[in-house]
């Protein structure tokens, strides 16, 4: 009762207060909570908000997905090689000083207006934070973990598999979790500015047309695909690797 009745009674007043303040503003301005409720029925009713939160766990699974593999490889690569992290370093540090959402125009122009674009806008979102995590992780591991491995004989592939990789999790997962909030920015980024589609297309569209209720729905229901996501991405680790401790905030 404890760990359930603080949240939930924040949440209560939260929304007693929205609904108050809500009522005494234009709606156009601020949408009350009820507003919106009605807003998500009637999207619903109408068939909008299904496709559009399909596409939007669509395009996040896959580029996030495409992310996470080549992001942890190269993130063990970095970490264990040093010509391939003085090799890689100026361009893993040019990205994470660019402003990715500036790259969107480019991207269209590879890859034109459709899913591809999308997806790749999302890859490029979310690869960096998981590849440094990486190579954080596997380059922490401890010199003595590397001396048994060279007693026993250990080819490099076996001493990282067995020995770098698992000391690394704990960073990989916490790469992962900052990397999948990222995707999600640029998942609707790409919604929002390439394709018109989706849930970033949703927001568009009633931003334009000042339907602040349905705004409010669409924006709500983008954040569910990241908690969806973060809650897969924490199952994940604690069935494959639950000696780990989440590095998320402590659940209810």
């Amino acid at each position: 009762m404890k760990r359930w009745g603080l949240p939930l009674l924040s949440v209560v007043i939260f929304l007693g207060i929205w609904q108050i303040v809500g009522n005494r503003v234009d709606p156009i301005l601020f949408a009350t909570p009820s507003a919106v409720v009605d807003a998500f029925v009637a999207m619903i009713r109408d068939g909008q908000l299904g496709p559009a939160f399909l596409s939007a766990m669509g395009d996040l699974a896959v580029g996030y997905g495409l992310a996470a593999v080549v992001g942890i490889a190269l993130g063990m690569v970095v970490g264990r090689s040093e010509v391939a992290e003085r090799v890689l370093n100026p361009y893993i540090n040019f990205f994470q000083a660019t402003p990715l959402i500036a790259l969107v125009p480019l991207v269209v122009i590879w890859f034109g207006v459709g899913f591809k674009a999308r997806i790749f806008v999302v890859f490029l979102f979310a690869l960096w934070s998981i590849l440094i995590n990486t190579a954080t992780g596997v380059k922490s591991t401890p010199r003595a973990l590397i001396d048994v491995g060279r007693v026993y004989k250990f080819t490099r592939t076996q001493s990282i598999m067995g020995i770098a990789l698992p000391n690394a999790v704990p960073s990989i997962f916490a790469g992962l979790r900052i990397g999948l909030g990222k995707g999600l920015i640029g998942m609707v980024i790409a919604q929002m500015n390439i394709s018109v589609t989706g849930l970033g297309g949703l927001v568009i569209d009633y931003g334009n047309a000042f339907k602040t209720a349905y705004l409010l729905a669409a924006i709500i229901t983008a954040s569910l695909v990241g908690v969806i996501a973060a809650a897969g991405l924490e199952v994940l680790r604690r069935v494959l690797f639950p000696w780990t401790k989440s590095e998320g905030i402590n659940t209810w």
